[in-house]
């Protein structure tokens, strides 16, 4: 019988929209262009915007190793591409306001929910199920993550939160998942995982023997991508909509 559900975040709960992405990426530009420029280098915006791409490319070849990367390494990656000089002597002094400028802007303007994200844990927490939620965070830190939840009134219905730039592991490594269990006092054949992506979720999920859940709520675009992974990993469970966990749930009891 399942007694603990996990979740993905980002398109399971919360919306990751590539609109965002690009939004929140020039507002951390501007952000860093504005604090290094206040202390004495002079950098454009289209310099900052050639390092954060770089940047970025280079954080990926750790992310593809299922590790993850803190703010100020991220930041660290990005600044390696700048090629100014001394520039760590600029840096480091004031490096937790660089952070600050760089995970603050989603905080500013707030990704949008998925329909019933709020629905659904309000109704697993009335029905005394463990919550948990495994996250991997790239640009966007747990700590921050933590806030915007609290803001959006979701955090009190997790009873563990585990995301990948504090543990330093990503999905689909099982030791993210099992920490999660760990902590959440729940075990993999009695516990089940909601996510978006299946080469991340479902496969994690499954690794550890975790009921899998693959949510799809655009089912064209689930039409294109199964092929690709049917010979390698299937999900226990397909949903369009979070809601319809209920009748999986239904099931398995």
């Amino acid at each position: 019988m399942i007694d603990t559900v996990t979740f993905d975040l980002w398109n399971t709960l919360m919306v990751n929209a590539q609109t965002d992405v690009v939004k929140y990426r020039l507002k951390r530009v501007e952000n860093l262009k504005r604090i290094l420029n206040r202390h004495g280098r002079r950098v454009s915006s289209d310099q900052l915007l050639d390092a954060y791409s770089k940047g970025f490319a280079k954080c990926e070849e750790t992310w593809k190793k299922n590790l993850d990367l803190s703010t100020e390494e991220q930041l660290d990656a990005l600044f390696g591409f700048l090629g100014e000089d001394n520039l760590r002597d600029t840096v480091q002094p004031v490096m937790p306001e660089l952070v600050e400028a760089y995970v603050s802007p989603i905080l500013d303007e707030s990704p949008e929910l998925v329909p019933g994200a709020k629905d659904i844990l309000m109704e697993l927490k009335r029905e005394n199920y463990k919550i948990g939620l495994i996250c991997n965070t790239g640009t966007t830190p747990g700590s921050t993550i933590r806030l915007l939840l609290d803001r959006l009134g979701l955090i009190d219905y997790f009873d563990v939160t585990t995301f990948s730039n504090e543990l330093k592991i990503r999905k689909p490594d099982p030791r993210i998942f099992l920490f999660t269990l760990t902590r959440l006092g729940g075990s993999a054949r009695n516990s089940l995982h909601v996510g978006d992506l299946v080469e991340v979720d479902v496969l994690g999920a499954k690794n550890v023997g975790m009921v899998a859940v693959h949510l799809v709520p655009n089912h064209d675009c689930f039409e294109e991508i199964l092929p690709d992974c049917e010979d390698r990993i299937l999900p226990d469970y397909r949903i369009g909509r979070l809601a319809d966990l209920k009748r999986v749930l239904q099931e398995l009891k």
